[in-house]
This record gives C-alpha cells, sequence and structure tokens, in this order.
C-alpha cells in the first residue's frame, strides 16, 4: 500500500480547525515527526483534546444557540478534570453566562399569531370553484409562510412557549394565583406565540392543494402527505409544521429553548389526518396508533396541542349540556391521542363570558389559557385563567388590513402574487 507522507505541523493545523483526530490522521498516513518524545507528548494531547473537548463544545454551542444557556455551562463544566482550566472552555462558559444575564423582560403584550392548513399548490386552491374564494380569505399559501418566518427572523422575533405569559404566585398561606410573566429575550428581541387551527385534513380540502397527512418520514422527522391533481404521492414538507421544525434548525435563535407553536385540534373529522373519528373503521386502531406517534413525536420537538372544540362549533353561542358533551368527545377521542392539555382556543374566536359556567367547567377539566381572535395583541392574567387574542396571518388581514400586521411584517414582501381579487 503506497503511503501518504505529512508533517506533524500539517495534523496540529488540521486539528486546530476543527477535524476530528480519524480525520486529521487516517490509517494510510505516515507521520514524518521530530524523535522528541516531548513532542510526541504534544501530538497525543492535541489529538486527546480534539476527540474529546471539541465535541463537547460543539454541543455547547448548539445548546446555547437556542438559548439552553445553564445546559450549555453544565455541560461544560461536566468535562474532564484535566480540561477544567481549559481557555476555550473558559471562555465559552463566560459567554454563555453572560448571554444569559443579558436577557431583559418583555413587557409588551406579547402577539400570537395563527395560520390554518397551508395552500401547497394555488391553482387547485384558487381554481374558481366555491370554496376558491373561502381559500383566499382564510389561508396561507406556503410561498408566504416561508417569507413570513423571513421576515419575522429578520425583524427579531423569538418564539416563545404559550405558558411564559403567565407565572404562579403562592402567598404566605400556600394559595396559588397566576400573575403576568414577563418572557426573558436577548434586548432587541420581541417574543412570539404561533398557532395553527384544524391541523385535521378535512374532507372538503382533498383535491383543493392541501397536504393529506402528518406522518414519520424514515428520518424521525415529522413530514406531510401530500396527493397531487394525478394521484401521485409525496412526503415532504408541505404544512406549517415540518417547514417551521425546518426553519428553527437552520435558525435555532429564532425557538426560545425549542418553543415552536400549539396545534388546535377538532375532532369530528380525525386527528392530524388520521381517520380517528370512524369508530366502527376497521383501521380505526391502527389509525390511532399513527396519530398517537406522531403527536408523541411532535411533542419531543417542541409543539403543543389545544382544544379547538370536538365538532368547531360557537362556544359562546351552544348551550351548555352540548359544550360539556362537545368538551368531553375531545378529550377521549383526541386527548386520548396527542394527551391533555390547558389551552382553549376557541373556534371562530368566539369566547366565552368570564365568569361563567361554561368558563368553571373548563377550569374543572384542568384549563388555564383561552385564545380569542384580535388583530392586535392583548394578554390578560386573572388569578385562574389567562387570555391571549391571536392574529390571523391570511388573505384577509393581509389584502384588507395590511397595517394591522405592520408590526409584524411589511405585507408586500409576502404576499403571494397568485392571490386573485377577494370577493
Amino acid at each position: 500500500m503506497k503511503h501518504k507522507v505529512i508533517s506533524c505541523l500539517l495534523v496540529l493545523s488540521l486539528l486546530a480547525s476543527g477535524c476530528s483526530a480519524s480525520t486529521a490522521v487516517s490509517s494510510d498516513v505516515t507521520v514524518i515527526a521530530p524523535a522528541s518524545s516531548s513532542f510526541k507528548q504534544n501530538i497525543t494531547a492535541t489529538v486527546t483534546r480534539a476527540g474529546q473537548l471539541f465535541p463537547l463544545l460543539a454541543q455547547a454551542e448548539k445548546l446555547a444557540l437556542g438559548y439552553y444557556y445553564d445546559e450549555a455551562i453544565a455541560l461544560l463544566q461536566s468535562a474532564p478534570e484535566e480540561y477544567a482550566q481549559d481557555e476555550d472552555l473558559l471562555s465559552k462558559i463566560d459567554a454563555y453566562t453572560q448571554a444569559k444575564n443579558a436577557l431583559v423582560p418583555y413587557t409588551e403584550p406579547v402577539r400570537h399569531v395563527f395560520f390554518h392548513s397551508l395552500i401547497a399548490d394555488t391553482s387547485l386552491a384558487f381554481d374558481g370553484d366555491y370554496m376558491s374564494n373561502g381559500y383566499n380569505y382564510w389561508m396561507t399559501t406556503i410561498d408566504e409562510f416561508k417569507a413570513m418566518l423571513n421576515e419575522l427572523y429578520a425583524n427579531g422575533f423569538v418564539l416563545i412557549d404559550i405558558h411564559d405569559i403567565y407565572r404562579e404566585e403562592t402567598d404566605e398561606n400556600g394559595n396559588t394565583k397566576l400573575v403576568v410573566n414577563h418572557p426573558l429575550v436577548p434586548e432587541g428581541k420581541k417574543p412570539l406565540v404561533l398557532s395553527v387551527d384544524d391541523v385535521n385534513y378535512y374532507e372538503y380540502m382533498e383535491k383543493d392543494g392541501f397536504a393529506r397527512k402528518l406522518l414519520i418520514d424514515e428520518n424521525g422527522d415529522v413530514k406531510n402527505l401530500y396527493i397531487d391533481e394525478n394521484g401521485e404521492e409525496f412526503i415532504g414538507d408541505y404544512d406549517v409544521v415540518p417547514i417551521l421544525d425546518d426553519f428553527v434548525k437552520e435558525h435555532p435563535d429564532f425557538s426560545y429553548r425549542g418553543a415552536k407553536g400549539v396545534i388546535a385540534l377538532t375532532g369530528y373529522e380525525g386527528t392530524l389526518g388520521y381517520d380517528t373519528h370512524l369508530l366502527d373503521s376497521p383501521t380505526l386502531e391502527e389509525d390511532k396508533v399513527a396519530a398517537k406517534a406522531v403527536a408523541d413525536r411532535m411533542k419531543e420537538t417542541g409543539w403543543l396541542f389545544a382544544v379547538h372544540g370536538y365538532g368547531h362549533r360557537d362556544a359562546k353561542k351552544i348551550s351548555y349540556s352540548y359544550f360539556v358533551s362537545d368538551t368531553n368527545r375531545w378529550f377521549e377521542e383526541v386527548g386520548s391521542l396527542v394527551g391533555d392539555t390547558d389551552i382553549y382556543i376557541y373556534p371562530y374566536g368566539s369566547e366565552i363570558d368570564y365568569p361563567s359556567d361554561k368558563l368553571s367547567f373548563l377550569q374543572s377539566k384542568g384549563f388555564h389559557i383561552y385564545c380569542g381572535v384580535w388583530s392586535k395583541a392583548f394578554v390578560s392574567v386573572k388569578d385562574n385563567y389567562a387570555r391571549q387574542t391571536r392574529c390571523n396571518l391570511d388573505g384577509y388581514n393581509m389584502i384588507t388590513r395590511p397595517n394591522s400586521l405592520a408590526d409584524l411584517f411589511d405585507v408586500s414582501k409576502v404576499l403571494d402574487t397568485s392571490r386573485p381579487e377577494l370577493k
């Protein structure tokens, strides 16, 4: 076998650049080195440092980019004892400590934006049939959503967990109540809550250019099944969840400690694209297992779930008894798959009265957060519940009320030119 011959100086430069020891020195390389034992010891120490410390530094940096400062510091402090005084390690610990201490409370009401399922093919959604105008009003295209993410990121927004709008406070008598919380963000950044309604993939959307379901691909990532007009199936990024997942991977500082968004589900046409509502279906158990696996993976990657009513009925208008049975059915058929939740996102944004028998019932079920719809940021925290309004980023608001979104982005930079006129 022909051996390559390199100098130790080259090995050191490769190691210094971040290569692993196995990359810097492979099996077909002969190193010409002075016979000095101290030089050999230096080489060994450098290779060992590269193999042990460099991966630790890289892992800590990844954590810190997502604002996991305590975890990044703890990881570096767990380094082998011989690196306890390493300059690079100490420098990173100091940098992460300073970054954590530099976080500031955001004292304005936190914005909450929401979407429905994204339009993947505008030629099918806006084809002039009886559904086209509704899609034009209430839906957002994939191109618009991607453009919005870029604009929100550029404008300093950071996704947070909706639970960060309040905190629990216990008095001297042991009584606990909710109080307003001011989320911590880097100076100049603005917290943002994001949610998606009706991620059920309803039957009426089937041939109109929307994804059909969420699933887990061969890499363990949550993706969509999309079926085009010719019946050909594709697995990929065709809705909010996988698109946002990928965006956060590329821009980890867009998500505070892994937060993604809230998925507001109904139940009358299944869960996440699976027919979990057809109780006599021969594939019911299979669909339930698949839906639960997707939900579990989503929760692992920063997503939360909310009740959006089982039948998407107006919570304010329906009777108390109907409201109770509707909510209980959601927990039986949907909550049993996606898990418990304390978030109620009102269908149509129609809020119940505070206080009311309906509110007391929801509180008995463990709810803390209630979300209506309004174009402005609004947060209200009482002793035992929190309210937050949501702003719809859809055709209606972008076309008819662009100024209401000006604090988020310039609508002219995101609006899809394939949209027809609103009727």
